[in-house]
């Protein structure tokens, strides 16, 4: 038995009304309504925009009042704006540009002499093909270097007939270390 108040009947009720209205679109009138808003505003609407064009009105069409609304200022008023993002945007890390690690103060004598200071004065060539370079450092005193041999900033790589060749090491804060050839002669070319 099914009461008049009761939950189950108004469901029913609820189920038939939506039925019914969804038959009420099927039958037919939708495609009207359609058509009736086609003609609206093909025909109807640039007739009234027209009018006011004649009757002169200087605050322009209706077409131009309907697309543009006038817009809405946000006063905030000691407030923040609700519309604002509140996380702030991802700034990425800058890149930090790889640079030399100081040296420090360069000790006395060769090894504390940069590479771009010394100076080829001679090459001494022995009878088993053994091979020394005379370098002059900045303090002004002549040393005998072998292939191996550190400087303030290299070692000494090469030594040939006429010429010696340096490595220049420059330590990086990355942990990568920058090498450089650099060619000294005997006599210039």
């Amino acid at each position: 038995m099914i009461f008049r108040d009761s939950p189950v009947l108004k469901a029913l009720e609820e189920r038939r009304k939506t039925q019914a209205s969804i038959r009420h679109l099927h039958s037919g009138h939708l495609p009207k309504t359609i058509l009736g808003l086609l003609l609206l505003t093909q025909l109807v609407l640039p007739a009234l925009a027209q009018e006011n064009e004649n009757a002169g009105e200087s605050g322009g069409s209706i077409m131009e009042k309907i697309a543009k609304p006038d817009p809405i200022l946000y006063e905030p008023n000691n407030r923040r704006d609700p519309f604002l993002h509140i996380v702030p945007p991802k700034i990425s890390p800058k890149k930090v540009e790889d640079e030399e690690i100081p040296r420090g103060a360069p000790p006395p004598g060769i090894e504390g002499t940069f590479i771009d200071k010394a100076g080829l004065e001679g090459i001494i060539i022995r009878s088993n093909n053994q091979r020394m370079a005379i370098i002059r450092s900045e303090d002004n005193r002549a040393y005998f270097l072998r292939e191996g041999d550190h400087l303030f900033d290299g070692y000494l790589k090469t030594i040939d007939d006429d010429f010696v060749v340096f490595v220049r090491e420059t330590f990086m804060r990355s942990g990568k270390v920058r090498t450089q050839e650099v060619t000294k002669r005997l006599r210039e070319l």
